[in-house]
Order: C-alpha cells, then sequence, then structure tokens
C-alpha cells in the first residue's frame, strides 16, 4: 500500500494487485507515478504469449507513466497524445525480434492533476475503470470487444459477457494496427472526496461482480485490503484456466466511510463521451 498528500491536503491511497492465475506467466502489468505536478495509475493486459505480451505490458506502463511525468496535463488531446505515443513504443518493439511482432496490450489509465481534484482517462481493449461512490459504481470505460458490440446491439445482454464464448475477442489495443484511435473525455472531472477508483484486466472483472467490488469497498480498512478481499473471491473460484488478473486501486480520502452524492454534472455520461464505437 502507498500513500500520498495532494495539493489540495487530500490523502491519496493506492495498492496494486496480480495473479498469474492458472496460466504459465503473467502478461500483466501494473504501474503509478506521483508527484506534486499530479499521478498517473495504469493497468495493462498483454497478448503475444511469454516474451511477447508480458513485454507488451511492460513496454505500456514504462512509456505512459514516463509521458505523463514529462507533461502532467489533463487535456484531451495530451491524454489521447500519451496514449498514441505508447501505441508508438510497443510498434517500434515488434521489430525488435521475430517473437515480438505480434505483441499488443489492453490499457486502461486514470490521471490526477496536482491536486487530485480532477481527473481524465482513457482505455483501449477490456481492461476497465471503474468510479464506486455514494455505495454506488460506475463503469467509466466501455470494453473494445465483439461481445461490447452485441450488447450494443442489443442481441445480447450486459450481464452475458463474463461467459460468452467471444469475451476475449478484441477490436482496439495497443500495438494492434489502425483501428479504433484512442480517446479520452473533451474536459477532465471532478474528484471527490470519498471516491474509489479500481483498473482492473479482465481475468478480473470477469470474476468479481461490479455488487461484489461495492460490498467489499464497505468493509475494506484500505485499498490494499479491499484488493485482498476480492482476490479470495478469485481464488475460490477460478479455475484451472483462470487467467491473470490484476487490480490497482485508488483511494481519495475515506471511501469506505464517507459518502457523497453524485454531482450534477455528467459524472454517468463520462464512459459513453470517451467511448468510440469500431470502425
Amino acid at each position: 500500500m502507498n500513500t500520498y498528500v495532494a495539493g489540495s491536503g487530500v490523502r491519496i491511497e493506492f495498492a496494486t494487485l496480480s495473479g498469474q492465475g492458472g496460466r504459465d506467466y503473467n502478461e500483466d502489468a501494473c504501474g503509478y507515478w506521483t508527484s506534486d505536478g499530479g499521478a498517473c495509475f495504469i493497468v495493462c493486459d498483454g497478448a503475444g504469449g511469454h516474451g511477447g505480451g508480458d513485454v507488451a505490458s511492460e513496454t505500456a506502463v514504462r512509456t505512459l507513466l514516463s509521458a505523463y511525468s514529462t507533461t502532467p496535463e489533463l487535456s484531451q488531446q495530451n491524454i489521447e497524445r500519451l496514449i498514441t505515443q505508447t501505441d508508438v513504443a510497443i510498434r517500434y518493439g515488434q521489430q525488435l525480434a521475430g517473437g515480438l511482432r505480434k505483441m499488443s496490450a489492453t490499457v486502461a489509465a486514470l490521471f490526477f492533476d496536482g491536486h487530485a481534484q480532477k481527473a481524465q482517462w482513457s482505455n483501449l481493449g477490456d481492461t476497465r475503470l471503474y468510479l464506486f461512490r455514494k455505495r454506488g459504481v460506475r463503469q467509466l470505460t466501455k470494453d473494445h470487444s465483439v461481445v461490447q458490440t452485441f450488447v450494443d446491439a442489443g442481441v445480447i445482454s450486459e450481464s452475458e459477457i463474463r461467459n460468452h464464448a467471444k469475451r476475449n475477442l478484441l477490436f482496439a489495443a495497443l500495438g494492434m494496427g489502425d483501428g479504433v484511435p484512442p480517446t479520452a473525455l473533451e474536459t477532465a472531472f471532478d474528484v471527490n472526496d470519498g471516491d474509489a477508483f479500481l483498473i482492473c484486466t479482465d481475468g478480473f472483472w470477469e470474476v468479481v461482480l461490479e455488487s461484489e467490488m461495492v460490498e467489499n469497498l464497505a468493509r475494506a480498512d484500505s485499498a490494499e485490503e479491499w484488493l485482498l478481499q476480492m482476490e479470495q473471491l478469485i481464488q475460490l473460484r477460478g479455475t484451472p484456466l483462470q487467467d491473470n488478473y490484476s487490480a490497482l486501486a485508488v483511494w481519495v480520502g475515506r471511501p469506505n466511510e464517507i459518502t457523497m452524492p453524485w454531482p450534477d454534472q455528467n459524472v454517468a455520461n463520462l464512459a459513453a463521451e470517451a467511448s468510440p464505437d469500431p470502425a
């Protein structure tokens, strides 16, 4: 568990969790950067096999954190530029060795200003970002997956995503080539004291339901404990084929104690604003 105090005086607590599951190796990666000028939290899920997927996710984390630390600005243009820069780094790496040619990675990243009062986010793939406020939860990101297009078309319901046979087919990720461009919100949104954020890969959210995320948040005394409680559910339910699972939790103040009303601004519409339809 780690903490820092933002310029506004609010205490930010964060923790990471990553497990191999039933796989031979872990292709996920988590990372963070904090300073007086801002903060960045990122989770990636690599693909491409050992020596490929893990390289892709680690490259993405390293590149994005370095880029944001140089220009910690929350403008839409800057965030989209940073994600594009990260994509370029992975594409360059694909040319370095034969085993890296097909590597790619999903990404979900959360960005704070120096006071932790404004935030931005961006994603590609099916790694998700959730916002918890007033004992409720909103999924801010929208999966760039085939099954999500089925949901959008009314073919299946949201509840069917987790068990669908095609749930792992993506149409956008870092290193996948031309397709869906990275997007960010037109303007940064307000962060409230008592907010909690969870960034997690599909190996995590496919097992832990959103209602269980909320329930465990109320019982946890720290961001780290929150993650460990949810990991117990994964270990209890996981099969021999359990995917890698990773999560990064960010607490603004004390989310398990403070309840804040949803603001009048369009927090509920943040996901739709930065979730383009597939081409």
